[in-house]
């Protein structure tokens, strides 16, 4: 009688890229419900159901909302280091690079639909302490990254009101301010003027470092 075949064995990178899906199938789901229900209607029932997953799955992933959340939060984040990096790399004259990475930031991220879902966890943090707490330390755990990005790609223009770190980094702040009232704007030009305006503003101020075509260092605490 023959010997059954030995089923494989499952590898440590299978299991590895199945977490990784799952994690990533559950966070889309919530960044969807966000922009879709807003934080107050997106409860854990909902994400899951839309992720269509079980509750026993979401809790082996993400044993609370709020980690659910902050996951959600630095995937958006770092998904706003990575653009303004691919535009910086992209950028072939270094004179366009302040102005081309402020209006592709805003284009793919911050006027985005789905960097809404950032707006409304800033917004529900107001009136949750801890949610406060933990978004404020991921802020400032990308402000460090980013801070290194614009040490390495910039430097201040003659007669700047501050260093190119510091209004680099506003850049973060300034966009994420057009973005959360954008419903409150006059029209899309409006919106669209704004943006333009804060290119302007930033590129009389800080300008390109000639010959830089490596990407800049990233703090420990920063990985993805």
């Amino acid at each position: 009688m023959a010997k059954p075949e030995p089923q494989p064995r499952t590898s440590r990178r299978s299991q590895a890229d199945r977490r990784r899906l799952m994690r990533k199938r559950l966070v889309e789901a919530t960044l969807a419900t966000l922009v879709e229900a807003g934080y107050s209607g997106t409860t854990v029932s909902a994400i899951v159901r839309r992720a269509g997953v079980s509750r026993g799955a979401q809790l082996h992933h993400f044993p609370s909302k709020q980690q659910l959340m902050l996951e959600t939060a630095e995937h958006l984040l770092k998904r706003a280091y990575k653009v303004m990096g691919e535009v910086l790399l992209a950028v072939a004259t270094e004179d366009d690079r302040a102005q081309a990475v402020v209006e592709s930031a805003w284009k793919e991220l911050y006027g985005s639909q789905a960097f809404g879902a950032y707006f409304e966890l800033a917004q529900a943090a107001q009136h949750d302490a801890d949610l406060a707490q933990a978004l404020k330390a991921l802020s400032q755990r990308f402000g460090r990254t980013i801070s290194l990005a614009s040490a390495h790609y910039f430097e201040s223009r003659a007669g700047a009101v501050s260093s190119a770190e510091s209004l680099f980094s506003m850049t973060h702040w300034v966009l994420g301010a057009i973005g959360a009232t954008r419903h409150l704007q006059k029209d899309a030009e409006q919106t669209r003027e704004m943006v333009r305006t804060w290119a302007s503003l930033l590129s009389g101020q800080i300008k390109a470092r000639r010959g830089v075509r490596l990407p800049p260092p990233r703090p420990p605490d920063w990985d993805g």
